[in-house]
């Protein structure tokens, strides 16, 4: 797979993914190196971090830069790791045994949307003058795109940007808004409005007079990561740090983004499994009744729930930069072209990129709630680390745009990818007919026959809604957030069936959890599933009238009794949680 969407059109037999059983021996041991220097490092010194304590930040951030860590995506020759995005977010997913989500934030942000746009859109002068400093942790980077008065609607932004009488020098004058990394950072990428009209991508540095820091935000969490605003008064940035071109800063600007949302959907999957061995050992430890309340079913429903919701995310998270891999691997870094192929990959997977940053964001956020609930009077005291991680994590569903932006972008880029034919989503539809289940060889003794039927009938139901969706309103439909919420989860659903099937499918004969891998698919189907109808049924309810409605899902409910199945979860959450004990953590990251 290399092909963003695919996920909605490929049938059983075609669905080879890039799954955490494929890493090579040298991706384990960066793996294991990043989380030991997490654990070991960082984690003994989270309360000092938190104290926004600039000199240990910047000291651990050249740490990073001297074992490589900051330029993961940097190609050799310019003297990074040029690693694929596999094995970046494979760090990324190492980093949450740090226990401090702002020092990975300041990490993240330097890496990410503050190196990326001089590195894929910059010229060579640039990458050599700022790139080498970046990578060694000499400087840190930020990303100025939010102003007070343009949040998630970031082109409306009003900061301006002038040629001065000499040629010489852009004159920006405005106020960026919730910058990460913002009083620390050396290097600033500012977006602003050429003769009012041209977005176009700057480099600030400490050559630029008229850059202003303002005071730090007096923040809900990530307490250890500084954030203030901009303020260009009269900034003269000289015209050799544009960034790509006059009037194209909108590409630098959502492209960096697109590959964010993925990214910030790793780290946060890192975090929470983190965090599920935290309250699995507080829950071995804390008696009630005379016995741990690691024995109460409740509590242990909880703890399967978490190890589900962590599987569904590492399978998208590496289905997605496997297909990215995939697509990207024909042209070489020499290629003249290798940028530009490059970003146009990861926009092209906007769907995934958005799917993951909002499903690992939400998987840590219940998954963190559900912690301070199994510890419950203390999980709300300071002096225990769910109060703190519940703060930290609320930012995750805000970062890289909101959560419900970027159900908007599933939801906009799937109708887009069906009208446009992108992908072959029509023909699809058009071969479904008024059935819900798609054609689909399936051996009749397959052991996962019944399982993949459910998968192949929740992407008819996807792709029927989809259709009905368009006739109803057209192009318009991108209006209609209502309905665009609703099928944005069915999409999310939908690639979390693929992929969770696909990874268990692939998973070698000698796996040694292959059972409970199973049991995990199980409950993921019963969930997603439940998903997909109860999201499918209120856009019909709306859109159809009552006698047309009734008729769509009497056939729909007809076809879900044939082909989805029917697994005991209650059975198959409690071998899931008995797999959790028996490994102290989560079970499935080896």
């Amino acid at each position: 797979m290399k092909i963003g969407g695919a996920f909605l059109i490929t049938p059983f037999g075609e669905d080879e993914i890039f799954t955490r059983e494929k890493f090579s021996e040298e991706q384990r041991e960066i793996f294991q190196a990043v989380a030991d220097f997490a654990t070991e490092s960082i984690a003994p010194q989270r309360d000092e971090i938190d104290k926004l304590n600039e000199d240990l930040t910047r000291d651990i951030m050249k740490q990073m830069g001297e074992m490589g860590m900051l330029g993961i995506d940097v190609p050799e020759a310019l003297g990074g790791m040029g690693m694929d995005k596999s094995s970046a977010c494979l760090v990324l997913d190492a980093l949450g045994n740090s226990d401090s989500p702002s020092l990975c934030t300041t990490y993240t942000d330097h890496t990410g949307i503050g190196l990326l746009p001089i590195l894929w859109y910059g010229n060579d002068d640039q990458r050599k003058k700022y790139i080498p400093k970046m990578m060694t942790g000499e400087y840190l980077s930020s990303y100025a795109l939010t102003e007070p008065g343009a949040g998630s609607d970031a082109l409306a932004g009003t900061a301006s940007a002038r040629l001065n009488e000499e040629g010489t020098h852009f004159i920006l004058n405005g106020t960026k808004q919730f910058i990460t990394n913002g009083a620390w950072a050396d290097i600033g990428v500012v977006f602003a409005k050429v003769d009012g009209e041209k977005l176009t991508a700057f480099i600030l540095d400490a050559d630029c007079k008229g850059w202003e820091r303002g005071p730090e935000e007096k923040k809900l969490g990530i307490k250890g990561n500084s954030t203030t605003n901009y303020i260009m008064d009269n900034c003269e940035v000289p015209i050799e740090n544009v960034i790509g071109e006059v009037g194209k800063g909108a590409a630098v600007a959502f492209n960096v983004l697109y590959i964010g949302r993925l990214k910030l959907g790793a780290i946060t999957m890192g975090g929470a499994k983190k965090a599920v061995k935290v309250a699995l050992d507080y829950a071995n430890e804390r008696r009630q009744f005379a016995q741990p309340i690691s024995n109460f079913g409740m509590m242990q429903r909880k703890f399967a729930d978490m190890v589900v919701r962590l599987f569904e995310a590492d399978c998208i998270t590496y289905q997605t930069t496997g297909s990215i891999d995939a697509g990207t691997s024909e042209n070489g870094v020499d290629d003249e072209d290798y940028y530009d192929h490059l970003y146009r990959v990861i926009e092209d997977h906007a769907i995934e990129n958005s799917v993951n940053k909002v499903y690992s964001s939400e998987a840590l956020w219940i998954t963190v709630d559900d912690g301070l609930q199994i510890l419950g009077g203390y999980g709300f005291s300071e002096e225990y680390p769910f109060a703190r991680l519940l703060r930290d994590e609320r930012i995750n569903r805000i970062f890289e745009g909101t959560n419900e932006i970027n159900r908007l972008i599933i939801a906009g880029i799937a109708m887009k990818k069906a009208i446009l034919d992108e992908i072959p989503i029509r023909e699809e539809i058009a071969a479904l007919g008024e059935n819900w289940m798609p054609e689909v060889e399936i051996p009749s003794d397959h052991p996962l026959a019944a399982e993949i039927k459910t998968v192949e009938l929740g992407r008819g139901i996807v792709l029927r809604t989809l259709d009905e969706l368009i006739l109803k309103y057209g192009q318009d439909f991108k209006n209609q957030q209502w309905e665009m919420e609703l099928l944005a989860n069915m999409i999310i659903a939908q690639q979390v069936m693929f992929s969770v099937l696909r990874r268990v499918l692939q998973l070698p004969d000698d796996y040694p959890r292959q059972a409970q891998a199973v049991d995990v698919l199980h409950i993921s189907l019963a969930k997603q599933m439940d998903v997909m109808l109860q999201e499918s049924r209120s856009i019909f309810a709306h859109i159809f009238e009552p006698e047309a409605c009734q008729a769509i899902l009497a056939s729909l409910q007809s076809s879900v009794d044939e082909h989805a199945c029917t697994p005991d979860s209650i059975a198959a959450k409690q071998r899931v949680f008995q797999l959790l004990q028996r490994r102290g953590k989560y079970p499935f990251n080896d």
